[in-house]
């Protein structure tokens, strides 16, 4: 190979256990296509497929195939198929990609169809498993090429030194031929159930791909095993899932950062951020949008929800709990383990307005710093799921007041929030800092729920001008 044709490193490997896996096909459970691609014309694809066309047993060289012929024709010559000009009519054909597809697994090699026979229709199954390799400009569609062994060939540099191949049939190919047939006589058996030892660094349908071609090479010994690996590694050992959903959910991992929480909008803002990603011209030169952006996330089960950045208007968007999964599954960490996160409790100053119109700001803590403090009013029964409780005492109703209220420090809203004096969601609530404590009220229902000092001879509460009650001036402001 290496006489002919100039190749990427480790194809020189890959080829010629790709041709031995031809002769001994039929002793396979999986049959690796072999994908020869380039980024233009000119880079040695049609040298590469004649020498395989001299090379393989009963091979058959075809610049275009139509798909009620390609499954009749394997059927009734079990030919090693060679299918140069792939571009040319593959990526169009979801027929042609099914029928090619149905291929990888001998257990599964089959399509079925009607054919008339005595005037009659009947069904008819027809075999689909023979070794084939494709042969085409820039990339194959995501299924076939998931199921390849990919050569990527480029145009050949002045300086660098191959010898012309003369198009036709010869000793040397025919001495080579023979080689492989007796090896295959020889050594065929041995690779019926060969489980070989695959690289970790090999995806679960690389790792399929290639160990046909390992069983291979650990039949021929020496040093092919580890030439085999090392190619099996440099060839696919490195490749990324190339879908676009999956090119997202990585995407939306690097965008997440150590966020807990993101906005769609502003999920789609750093999406599109990168004018040369895909997804700042993904419409039509036109960027991405928050309605495709949950579409394409749906279809991984990832649905939007309510969520309330710290420091940020809620909205709807998306959570980092609901997306990990998928992203250990489908595009893991270098190291195969998800991100650290950081799950401490963090807390950030409350700014709300004054009656005088000025801002107060109050940075609060977790509320074991907090002094305990009770007020003692007949109106404080009530508490939605616990949310708040306070007494005069400072014995066990005020410790429980104190852990009730702890769940809201810590960042734990019901969801949506909820006045906690009467208890609806609707309008939403304000978050007021009170008493070391972060609760949501109503503006209507404040005075209601913080009450009075009448010891201080204020009267009002927060809507009556400037007479706050004493104990709320020194907490709030």
């Amino acid at each position: 190979m290496r006489k002919y044709i100039l190749l990427p490193a480790g194809a020189d490997i890959a080829i010629p256990l790709w041709i031995l896996h031809a002769w001994t096909h039929d002793n396979c459970e999986i049959s690796p296509i072999l994908t020869l691609t380039s980024p233009t014309k000119r880079c040695g694809k049609t040298s590469a497929m004649i020498l395989l066309l001299f090379l393989t047993p009963r091979s058959e060289l075809a610049a275009n195939v139509s798909t009620a012929s390609i499954f009749r024709y394997i059927e009734a010559e079990h030919p090693t198929l060679l299918i140069d000009e792939g571009d040319s009519f593959l990526s169009a054909n979801d027929e042609m990609r099914g029928i090619l597809n149905s291929g990888h697994t001998k257990a599964g090699a089959t399509v079925i169809r009607v054919e008339e026979r005595d005037g009659e229709h009947v069904a008819k199954r027809f075999s689909t498993w023979a070794p084939k390799a494709i042969a085409l400009i820039k990339a194959l569609p995501e299924t076939l090429a998931d199921r390849s062994v990919t050569l990527r060939l480029m145009r050949k540099p002045k300086a660098a030194q191959v010898e012309r191949l003369r198009k036709r049939d010869s000793s040397e190919f025919k001495r080579l031929r023979s080689q492989a047939a007796r090896w295959a006589a020889d050594h065929g058996l041995k690779l019926i159930d060969a489980d070989p030892p695959v690289p970790d660094t090999l995806h679960d349908r690389a790792a399929d791909n290639w160990r046909p071609l390992l069983a291979i090479a650990d039949l021929a010994g020496g040093d092919w095993p580890a030439l085999a690996r090392k190619a099996a590694c440099d060839l696919s050992g490195v490749e990324e899932d190339g879908s676009l959903g999956v090119m997202l959910l990585a995407d939306v991992r690097e965008a997440f950062g150590a966020d807990t929480v993101m906005r769609s909008s502003d999920l789609v803002a750093k999406l599109t951020a990168d004018p040369e990603g895909p997804w700042a011209e993904y419409n039509r030169g036109k960027p991405l949008t928050q309605r495709q952006l949950a579409r394409m996330l749906g279809e991984f089960g990832i649905i939007s929800d309510t969520v309330h950045p710290q420091g940020l208007p809620q909205g709807k968007g998306y959570k980092r709990v609901d997306l990990q999964p998928q992203w250990e599954a489908y595009c893991p960490s270098e190291s195969g383990q998800p991100p650290l996160q950081d799950h401490s409790p963090s807390f950030q100053a409350y700014e709300r307005t004054n009656v005088d119109g000025t801002h107060t700001t109050r940075d609060f803590s977790s509320v074991q710093e907090a002094p305990p403090y009770g007020s003692k009013m007949d109106d404080l029964s009530y508490s939605h799921a616990d949310l708040y409780g306070c007494t005069d005492e400072n014995g066990t109703e005020a410790d429980e007041g104190r852990a009730d209220q702890e769940s809201v420090g810590n960042g734990a809203v019901p969801h949506p929030p909820v006045c906690v004096h009467c208890g609806s969601p609707k309008p939403p609530p304000n978050q007021v800092a009170f008493d070391g404590f972060s609760i949501w009220l109503h503006r209507c229902c404040e005075a209601k729920y913080l009450g009075r000092d009448e010891d201080d001879g204020l009267h009002g509460g927060l809507d009556d001008g400037p007479d706050i009650p004493a104990f709320l001036r020194r907490r709030v402001s």
